[in-house]
């Protein structure tokens, strides 16, 4: 039973720090809270099994004062960020760009699990770290299409990094925000991302900008008395560059100022202005599912894939048929088993379709089932957190003849 459970309410007030307790090697983590929070837990016990030195562990951590045990919190918080899909991801994308030491990589792959990869690479170069949680950030608001924009720009320049220019990028930021400098935060660094034709590493400057939002008053309780008090909340925007197509992505919640953060960037970090051309927005056909389909999945790595759900509109009223992924039937032959057994999609013009697929266990990775749901001409939600699982199946539905290019965010939005 995991100790966040056999501990009962203990630790409640810790839910990241659970997560570290129960993941992280006991001695790796006996070493973090000595080092970080200057708390001796007691010495492991080579008698005793993981899941008895743990609970020692949670009695410790438990007896400490709440502030104490929050501060803790707070930091195994940021630490258990990287432990997931798009937090793994950002992690190999600074790692393999930075780390080019032969003993750097050993030591990272002798690592038990993504938690101790994730503490880690916090312990080794916490600059690095931050740049990862960005990364991961920024790919997650990439899965977001409201907090997208991108832009055509020229290919193969290097953005600069020096002083000067990233002062001078910084002023003009805190211009566009309208807050003071010293409110605004801006990192640029090199990491590796999935190329979207190939799948490959290239390549990637990302620019990350954090500034603060206008002070507001909450409520809160003091000395038995409601009160109130001022606070200031940070907001981010991410920026990246991909030198081999051009590519100027802005990802931001602020969808009036994407295109003038790009500007910003392509003035003073790239020195070359862009037109305001977006990246190309893309059309699904998937007509082609309502009759059975060979997906070709030669080459890829891919067990299978099969359609599991189809579905229909007609007068108003919908219709979708969902098969599971282990169904002996295809979803052609489930329909004719539970509709009519004359029926057909082909009959009808598809508006929805899932397909789903099994990606082959690879080194350091599990095997794992992703689902691309399809709607409409434009809707595309490709199910999973992770980048490079994104990138394969936006080049399967390219290679299946699902996808094509049909001009930019502002013409479709007409």
């Amino acid at each position: 039973m995991p100790i966040e459970q056999q501990r009962g309410t203990a630790m409640n007030d810790a839910e990241n720090l659970s997560k570290m307790l129960n993941h992280v090697q006991p001695d790796y983590f006996r070493k973090f809270i000595a080092e970080h929070f200057q708390v001796e837990l007691q010495e492991i016990d080579p008698k005793k099994g993981k899941r008895e030195i743990r609970a020692g562990f949670a009695d410790t951590l438990s007896s400490l004062p709440v502030a104490e045990r929050q501060k803790m919190e707070e930091l195994a918080e940021k630490i258990v960020l990287l432990t997931d899909g798009p937090g793994q991801d950002a992690v190999d994308s600074v790692r393999y760009e930075h780390f080019t030491e032969a003993a750097q990589q050993e030591a990272f792959e002798k690592l038990g699990n993504q938690y101790d990869r994730s503490l880690w690479l916090f312990g080794e170069d916490l600059r690095l770290f931050n740049e990862a949680i960005d990364a991961r950030s920024a790919a997650v608001f990439r899965q977001s299409a409201s907090c997208y924009s991108g832009f055509i720009g020229p290919k193969d320049l290097v953005l600069r990094e020096d002083t000067a220019s990233v002062d001078t990028f910084h002023e003009k930021v805190a211009e566009q925000f309208k807050c003071p400098k010293d409110q605004v935060a801006v990192q640029v660094f090199r990491r590796l991302h999935p190329d979207s034709q190939t799948g490959d590493d290239v390549a990637l400057y990302q620019v990350s900008i954090h500034y603060n939002l206008a002070p507001e008053a909450v409520e809160c309780v003091k000395d038995s008395q409601l009160d109130s008090q001022q606070v200031t909340r940070a907001v981010s925007s991410f920026i990246t560059y991909e030198p081999d197509n051009g590519n100027l992505e802005v990802l931001s919640k602020d969808g009036n100022g994407r295109e003038a953060l790009a500007r910003l960037a392509a003035d003073h970090l790239l020195r070359s202005s862009i037109t305001g051309e977006r990246i190309p927005l893309k059309r699904y056909d998937y007509q082609c599912l309502a009759t059975p389909f060979q997906f070709d999945i030669q080459g890829e790595n891919v067990d299978w894939a099969r359609v599991t759900q189809l579905g229909y509109t007609k007068s108003g009223r919908s219709m979708i048929l969902k098969i599971g992924i282990k169904d002996p039937d295809d979803i052609y032959q489930a329909s004719r088993d539970m509709v009519t057994a004359d029926f057909k999609f082909s009959r009808h013009v598809i508006t929805f379709a899932q397909i789903s697929l099994k990606i082959r266990k690879q080194s350091g990775e599990r095997a794992r089932t992703v689902h691309i749901v399809l709607r409409g001409e434009n809707g595309c939600n490709i199910k999973t957190k992770r980048e490079k699982d994104r990138v394969l199946c936006d080049h399967l539905l390219e290679k299946w003849g699902i996808v094509r290019e049909i001009g930019d965010e502002s013409l479709a939005a007409a």
